[in-house]
């Protein structure tokens, strides 16, 4: 007979979730706080915690639209590869402002691209990947604010199709700096494909 788990315990398991296993690329990973993917039947949310002021690395932002948000270095900055999988078929993004961004630009937008290789790094026109805008703010995050994507009705509901990496990028041209401050909690909701029965 297997071990049994008390209730407080199998709520805090379930409340955590599972480590995601598509991890961040090098140019962004000293940033992000912890992802995870927690299973409720066939749907799956996976939530990535940012913090671009964090101590592990120097994330910056250029003053050019568009491009990557990362580290220096040369090395993919994608938060994480989503794949149906792991993260199911996405039908909804969240993003949320949990620390307004201070240092680089406050105008931060949320990019998924079909490429995710070491072409995209911190500075990298994200447009000049195969790319779908999940968040475009429109203005500078603020505490509290709350941004999201959702698929309209008739549409393809897949944006996990294959592998895609997921990216912040600068929404404006106007702030090139490292920053000193900036968190948010990403969320995505998918499902995952039941097995033949």
């Amino acid at each position: 007979m297997g071990k049994r788990i008390g209730r407080k315990r199998l709520y805090s398991l379930n409340k955590k979730g599972q480590t995601n296993t598509n991890t961040a690329g090098a140019g962004i990973s000293g940033a992000v706080v912890s992802s995870t993917v927690r299973r409720e039947g066939s749907k799956v949310l996976t939530e990535i915690v940012v913090d671009l002021g964090t101590s592990k690395a120097v994330i910056a932002s250029v003053a050019t639209d568009l491009d990557i948000i990362g580290v220096a270095d040369g090395t993919n900055a994608s938060l994480t590869t989503l794949t149906p999988a792991v993260n199911g078929y996405i039908t909804y993004v969240e993003m949320a402002c949990l620390e307004a961004p201070t240092g680089g630009t406050e105008d931060i937008d949320l990019y998924l691209a079909d490429e995710i290789t070491t072409t995209e790094t911190a500075g990298y026109l994200i447009t000049e990947a195969t790319e779908t805008a999940l968040i475009t703010a429109g203005g500078d995050w603020t505490l509290g604010a709350v941004d999201h994507y959702a698929v309209a009705h008739g549409t393809l509901h897949d944006l996990a199709s294959e592998s895609n990496g997921l990216y912040l990028t600068a929404g404006d041209a106007n702030t090139a700096g490292t920053y000193t401050a900036g968190k948010f909690v990403i969320t995505l909701e998918g499902y995952i494909a039941p097995d033949d029965i």
